[in-house]
């Protein structure tokens, strides 16, 4: 056998390996979604939404249920599959969440993969993300399998679970990977997908100067529009830190840019009118509405709510945030840091102000509604410090007191995200083999 020849025979194997690892890994969190919904205390009431859900007269259906999709797949799934209400629960959780898992692995791929280098147009592929991934140490970029073990550490993993300090795993802490809330789970992939958008076509207007007739292509602006509207109706949270933290990002690249960006800032406002307007009628009818007698509105309460489960609440959100912490920072000293790393972390802040400051009021207020955002704002930003920290294996400084350096700090940040994945298995033994409900 050639060596040119043996050399394909490698790359496909490799790529029939890495698919057996993505499907292994789907098929792992389809599991893990489909057994905690028989355990959780979210999903019970959701569950009967589902079986009574009366879609003869949808305008009443979105008074009563401003959230529908993930009941409406679920009646869906019930028709199809011939199962009850609790069982197509599962099978629609597990689905979102083996298509979430896909899904990021497809971005990250596209980002630092093989396929990196001839991507340029990818959402989350910048040029410093690209070169990383052509650097002569590493010009095949990040393989299929490589891809596919990264996208489980991500899928999988949790806050550090420190039982001296508290004994449940999530409440106080919170997740990248919360497995017991079936609307949160139905719009992560969408909150992916209008993330991955956005800040595709931001990063390629950025790129080209803010020229004339750069601006944002009308195709994906419909896109958008749509996706920010279907995830209004699977949950309202990830629109309440979306519309914030572009805004947050626009402004300030009127200052950094000069005033160039507002062509495009007017453009993302118009994608977003739709979905603002709806929003506001699910907000009315969520907190001030006849349909909703437990609730008294929203109230400004600072650290009440997050207080509940820990004592601790800094040490809590380090638990959960260790590894994009450490790996936000070290991309800074290495100056690989780019926009999209800056448009997740100001998500994140934005989450944190209404999980830290806001409320609901009367017998609400111990649900903590208000965290769901930023519940969302972590993913994402664990998302982006995965992809970083894939980039960075593709990239150590040539030789010297550098390349030592960094891949100490690599190495460091490799054990923080071991910390974190087994974490998040005891997380699934606790809900799944110990029957928790959260």
């Amino acid at each position: 056998m050639s060596r040119r020849s043996e050399g394909r025979d490698e790359s496909f194997l490799s790529i029939l390996i890495g698919i057996l690892i993505l499907l292994a890994g789907a098929a792992a969190v389809f599991y893990a979604a489909y057994k905690v919904s028989y355990v959780s205390v979210d999903y019970g009431i959701h569950v009967r939404i589902a079986g009574e859900l009366d879609w003869s007269d949808p305008v009443q259906m979105l008074k009563e249920h401003p959230e529908p999709v993930w009941h409406i797949l679920v009646r869906i799934a019930m028709k199809i599959c011939g199962v009850d209400a609790q069982r197509a629960a599962g099978l629609v959780s597990g689905g979102l969440c083996a298509l979430t898992y896909l899904t990021a692995a497809h971005f990250l791929y596209r980002a630092v993969g093989k396929g990196a280098i001839t991507a340029r147009d990818t959402a989350v592929n910048l040029s410093v993300k690209a070169s990383a991934a052509a650097s002569p140490g590493s010009a095949s970029g990040l393989s299929l399998i490589g891809t596919a073990v990264f996208t489980w550490f991500l899928s999988l993993s949790s806050a550090i679970f420190v039982p001296w300090f508290n004994d449940k795993p999530y409440l106080g802490q919170g997740s990248p990977n919360p497995w017991h809330n079936p609307t949160t789970i139905m719009v992560r992939p969408i909150a992916l997908l209008i993330f991955v958008l956005v800040m595709g076509e931001c990063v390629r207007v950025q790129r080209g100067g803010f020229r004339k007739g750069q601006g944002l292509r009308v195709w994906k602006g419909f896109l958008l529009a749509l996706l920010l509207l279907l995830s209004n109706l699977s949950k309202p949270s990830f629109v309440q830190i979306f519309y914030p933290a572009i805004f947050l990002l626009m402004f300030l690249w009127l200052f950094v840019y000069r005033f160039r960006n507002f062509p495009l800032g007017m453009q993302l406002l118009l994608c977003c009118v739709p979905s603002v307007a709806l929003m506001g009628m699910q907000f009315i009818s969520a907190f001030y509405g006849s349909t909703n007698e437990e609730s008294a509105g929203v109230v400004f309460a600072p650290f009440k709510v997050a207080g509940l489960n820990t004592d601790n609440i800094a040490f809590s959100t380090l638990l959960v945030l260790a590894f994009p912490l450490f790996v936000g920072l070290c991309s800074i000293v290495r100056r690989t840091f780019d926009w999209t790393d800056a448009f997740a972390w100001i998500m994140l802040l934005v989450g944190m102000g209404e999980k830290f400051l806001l409320a609901e009021g009367g017998s609400r207020m111990t649900h903590g509604n208000f965290n769901w955002g930023y519940i969302l704002a972590v993913y994402l930003l664990w998302f982006i410090s995965i992809r970083d920290y894939a980039a960075w294996r593709c990239s150590f400084p040539e030789g010297g007191a550098k390349k030592a350096l960094s891949l100490f700090f690599f190495i460091l940040s490799g054990l923080l995200l071991i910390a974190h994945f087994v974490s998040g298995l005891y997380y699934l033994y606790y809900l799944i083999v110990l029957g928790n409900g959260i």
